[in-house]
């Protein structure tokens, strides 16, 4: 919400609620700004144009209306599980720290309300081989089990890996009776691209992606670099000039969209 306010302070506009339907285009087919309807039946089309366009739109990047497609921005399936856990007889103190099992890939942290969030599945830290095809890559599939078995199974691993003694007991009387607990699973799919590293830079001249997971957490830094990358794309002399990336970081020439066409 603060980094909202800034922007706006900064000179951001932010417009909700609306479907990008397609990219413009000049006259040379340069992107030059979007099309998008703010009304579900498209009677409400407007053009916004830009001098460049940014796509950070996570797992759905890769839409073929946003202009680059699976094939310039192919994505992995690595979906995601969290585990919500409630009981009004435990202390409801945060913990301090977030504790992380990267070998069983399960991870835990207590909000100041006292529920517990447990994380399963794959956890991707540093890229990923693309040769796996481990269980885990797979699609999560909930359709056949109720939330609280899936919820159990991640509290069971959070108890063995992670738990911290002062939770372990509280855990355990929660997966163990139903009557003092409160279970609620959520999955999603993570913005991992198909090595596993992030993805930022230029995939043609006037259209700029930044995709990444986690982007909690490497957005500050993404943020700051991609800002200059973009300022100095914007100055560059020619169209050859920037598509060879004469400008930027080298920290990252290893993560440009490039890589994949």
């Amino acid at each position: 919400k603060r980094l909202r306010v800034s922007a706006k302070r900064n000179g951001a506009n932010f417009i909700g609620g609306v479907e990008i339907d397609s990219l413009i285009r000049n006259k040379d087919g340069k992107v030059a700004g979007v099309k998008y309807t703010t009304t579900s039946d498209n009677s409400n089309i407007i053009r916004a144009t830009a001098d460049l366009v940014i796509i950070a739109c996570g797992a759905n990047s890769a839409s073929p209306a946003l202009g680059i497609g699976s094939e310039k921005l192919p994505l992995a399936k690595q979906p995601g599980a969290l585990t919500y856990v409630s009981s009004d007889n435990y202390l409801k103190q945060p913990l301090k720290r977030i504790f992380v099992d990267t070998i069983n890939q399960t991870h835990m942290l207590r909000r100041s309300d006292g529920t517990l969030v447990i994380g399963g599945g794959k956890l991707i830290v540093g890229g990923r081989d693309s040769d796996d095809d481990s269980p885990e890559d797979k699609d999560i599939d909930t359709s056949e089990e109720p939330d609280s078995a899936i919820a159990k199974e991640m509290i069971a691993a959070a108890i063995k890996s992670v738990s911290p003694d002062n939770l372990e007991s509280f855990v355990e009387s929660c997966s163990e009776n139903d009557d003092d607990k409160s279970f609620r699973i959520t999955t999603a799919n993570r913005p991992i691209s198909a090595d596993g590293l992030p993805v930022v830079g230029l995939v043609e001249e006037g259209l700029y992606v930044a995709v990444t997971h986690s982007g909690i957490t490497l957005a500050p830094l993404i943020g700051e670099l991609a800002s200059f990358e973009i300022e100095e794309s914007l100055n560059a002399k020619s169209s050859e000039e920037i598509l060879r990336e004469r400008y930027g970081f080298e920290i990252l020439n290893a993560y440009r969209p490039t890589r994949f066409v």
